[in-house]
């Protein structure tokens, strides 16, 4: 009966996002998105693989514009704010989501880096039963990260890690311990029929501010891709969703979509389609899938093999050095977990019992070989300044450039392992409370803990790497 009434309490939090308040998004805007201020910005012409006519152009924005309406219109708004706050022609924004802004000429290594995102699951059967974990190791072109934090009135609030001037999350988490993340899949033979709709940014978010559950998050990307309002250039797409209770692994492209359960045990995923429903309209080579599933065998071998079958147990610190592998054994050629472009490694822990508060997000702003990963709670409700305005991210994505570590491996070692134990130390005390305490202020009293922990946490890192 008491944990009834716990749970009664948790489920009108969610719904109310009692916990936290979303920004003051005109506030936000004007402090921290620095490259935006004082610029007149053109509207691109998307990807320089698939120009454009200006009839094609309008015609795309019109359908861009069509489905964010039909998915999230409070977007659209929110796009039509940002471009008063900027003073720019209305529908600016919008532009700039759909095709970029128009830039100067760089060298062709920096349009096209190496894109070999690696995620991972382990399910609670390897965690000790109290806990999923799911982890991405992204690769993209060096930009400055941050932590988005937002909480919109009649939506759940979310954390994401993504760019410093973006909504937009690469991963993310909301309230109700639903997470969803992403890497690209294989190129298929469909690719122009995907130059329309949402870029998977855009449909990150808006799974995690309208979807309570896994399985409704599923159902959405779902419809989102039949009514033809996905696009990921000539990339399909491999998702990976999951809450305490199920968890998935889709792939698709423009026109298939299919979704499988993953049950137990672990599994690690590079950029190739494993499914034979999707794997036809692949353009995958031999040599690419190999390089691939090394890849993902690398992780898979160090998790399993080296780690759970020696410790019985996977944990968050465990994922930490899994995501620094840089090499690959037996082929030092290929692209390994932690490579020139992995510019980040977020680690979402769905906790089963109470994935409302005591889920959490570990954060590495950089690549994770240049940087430390800091223990975020559910309930956080402001983002720290440094994080905001980029330093935070700048100081170990210009490590990242050099080849060098936030701090030598075994002083970085003890540092995380004190985060993280401060952190759980938290987590299991805020359990403890919502196992036996019937008062209203629950959940403010449980918030209070985990984000003193943080606050503690955060000093603790700074202090330690100046």
């Amino acid at each position: 009966m008491k944990k009834q009434i716990i749970l009664s309490l948790l489920a009108a939090v969610a719904v109310q996002n009692s916990y936290c308040k979303d920004i003051n998004l005109e506030q936000y805007v004007k402090k921290y998105w620095t490259a935006y201020q004082n610029k007149k910005l053109e509207v691109g012409n998307g990807d320089k693989r698939w120009p454009v006519t200006p009839d094609l152009k309008a015609e795309r924005l019109r359908h861009f514009v069509a489905m964010l309406n039909r998915f999230a219109p409070h977007q659209v708004e929110e796009a039509y704010q940002i471009d008063r706050i900027f003073g720019w022609e209305k529908g600016t924004y919008l532009g700039l989501l759909r095709f970029g802004a128009k830039k100067v000429e760089v060298k062709p290594e920096k349009i096209n880096p190496s894109h070999e995102c690696t995620s991972w699951i382990t399910m609670d059967n390897m965690t000790g039963g109290k806990e999923i974990i799911m982890h991405k190791n992204r690769d993209t072109k060096k930009r400055l990260l941050t932590i988005q934090r937002r909480a919109l009135p009649g939506k759940h609030a979310w954390i994401g890690s993504g760019s410093c001037y973006s909504f937009y999350p690469a991963q993310g988490i909301n309230d109700r311990g639903v997470v969803v993340l992403m890497n690209s899949g294989d190129a298929h033979v469909e690719s122009e029929n995907s130059q329309y709709g949402l870029s998977t940014g855009i449909i990150c978010r808006i799974l995690l501010e309208e979807c309570g559950t896994a399985e409704a998050a599923v159902e959405m990307l779902g419809k989102i891709v039949a009514d033809n309002a996905y696009t990921h250039v000539e990339c399909g797409s491999i998702w990976f969703i999951g809450d305490y209770k199920n968890v998935y692994i889709v792939e698709q492209n423009a026109r298939k979509f299919v979704s499988k359960a993953v049950n137990s045990g672990f599994i690690a995923r590079a950029n190739a389609f494993h499914y034979p429903e999707t794997q036809i309209s692949s353009l995958r080579s031999c040599k690419s899938l190999i390089a691939h599933s090394r890849r993902e065998f690398s992780v898979r071998d160090f998790l399993v093999n080296t780690q759970w079958r020696k410790n019985g147990v996977i944990t968050p610190l465990d994922i930490a050095a899994s995501s620094r592998i840089d090499k690959v054994d037996g082929d030092p050629k290929c692209y390994p977990p932690c490579g020139k472009s992995t510019i980040s490694g977020t680690t979402f822990v769905i906790d089963k019992e109470y994935p409302e508060f005591l889920s959490s997000v570990y954060a590495a702003l950089s690549s994770p070989a240049s940087s430390c990963y800091l223990p975020i709670p559910m309930t956080l409700k402001e983002v720290p300044e440094e994080i905001c305005n980029g330093s935070y991210s700048d100081r170990s994505l210009k490590l990242m450039e050099k080849k060098l570590p936030l701090l030598p491996a075994d002083k970085l070692a003890v540092l995380e392992k004190r985060l993280y134990e401060r952190h759980q130390a938290a987590v299991e005390k805020a359990r403890v409370l919502l196992r036996t305490s019937t008062k209203h202020t629950v959940k403010d009293d449980v918030a209070k803990i985990l984000n003193d922990a943080f606050a503690e946490n955060f000093k603790d890192l700074q202090s330690s790497v100046k």
